[in-house]
């Protein structure tokens, strides 16, 4: 039979290639080894090697012994905390001052501004210690008073880095260390929601994708600073693929690269090439227009005596038409070029 016992972590074993240590802690048992000294305790290893919550200095960890070895599990939560549950000389018979300045690691350091993940019915949660967290979970919190839809089929992946620093979009306590997702106060979030309204803020863009509180439909958001999507097999490749519209729109320059380009399923020919032979010939035909406009205007007025007609009228109109195109290049884009 086993028996569980809290013991404190005094050491552990990261950033090391010593896979015979790494995940691994040095610990006392709070009771059977009270008061030991330090050289005197043992090192303890994850009971599961596959899924492992690394403890920090001080925090107390539930340990047994089996064969001989020392294992340990989770931190035993004593306080609820959102990030470290350190109770330093918990094995020690040592009172600590509680205005103690702790280390934690050799380098870890607890955030302040990282707030517990508001927990909801039926929730599976996995949150770290540095504002990133998984969600398993529903929109059916919003059952009742606030949504008369019937949401007991809505589940939902959220998974967020760099989040939890405002409080719960429904607490009225705006100081509460709960916290809940909130897109628009994240760095990086994938939401994966099923039946769910999602606001969020598009960046110096007006999106084609209406962002209305009607949509409850199945629907994927990413949002971070960059987002990088790269197909490395060689066989490979990214594929977007849409019923409706596909929009891509920027406030800064949108780049398409690639050997060959081709707009449509079926090509017949080759796009044109706005370069200097381009506006050169264009010009040309212009001038040879112009020109030819300039002769027919010339022939009107000595047939009419010198008194412009309709057709002279035209004709002027067209020079001047023609001129502003070449003048202002009209005829290319301000947007698209082309190598």
């Amino acid at each position: 039979m086993l028996k569980f016992e809290p013991a404190e972590v005094l050491e552990v074993f990261t950033d090391t290639v010593d896979t015979g240590l790494s995940g691994a802690v040095r610990a006392r048992y709070n009771i059977s080894q009270q008061g030991r000294r330090y050289e005197s305790t043992g090192i303890f290893y994850p009971l599961d090697s596959n899924i492992l919550q690394v403890p920090v200095l001080g925090e107390e960890v539930l340990a047994c012994e089996f064969a001989g070895r020392n294992y340990y599990m989770s931190k035993l939560n004593r306080r609820n905390l959102r990030t470290t549950e350190s109770n330093f000389g918990a094995s020690a018979f040592r009172d600590v001052p509680p205005d103690t300045d702790f280390v934690y690691g050799k380098y870890f350091n607890p955030s302040s501004r990282v707030k517990k993940l508001l927990i909801r019915e039926g929730d599976t949660i996995i949150q770290g210690r540095f504002g990133n967290s998984i969600r398993l979970g529903s929109n059916q919190f919003m059952t009742g008073s606030q949504d008369s839809r019937n949401l007991t089929e809505s589940p939902n992946i959220k998974i967020v880095a760099g989040g939890f620093t405002r409080a719960p979009v429904y607490s009225e306590n705006l100081e509460s260390n709960i916290s809940s997702e909130y897109l628009d106060d994240e760095k990086s979030s994938i939401y994966l929601t099923t039946d769910e309204y999602v606001p969020y803020q598009s960046v110096g863009v007006e999106p084609t994708f209406d962002n209305n509180p009607t949509y409850f439909k199945p629907q994927i958001i990413l949002q971070s600073d960059r987002l990088v999507f790269n197909s490395k097999g060689e066989e490979g490749g990214i594929g977007i693929y849409s019923r409706d519209n596909v929009e891509i729109k920027s406030t800064g320059k949108v780049e398409i690269d690639s050997p060959t380009i081709d707009i449509g399923s079926i090509t017949s020919g080759q796009a044109v090439l706005g370069n200097q032979d381009f506006t050169f010939l264009i010009d040309s035909l212009i001038d040879s227009k112009i020109s030819s406009n300039e002769s027919e205007i010339a022939e009107e007025l000595v047939t009419s005596g010198g008194s412009p007609t309709p057709k002279s009228i035209e004709l002027t109109k067209e020079i001047v038409r023609l001129q502003n195109i070449k003048d202002s290049k009209t005829y290319l884009s301000k947007k698209i070029n082309v190598e």
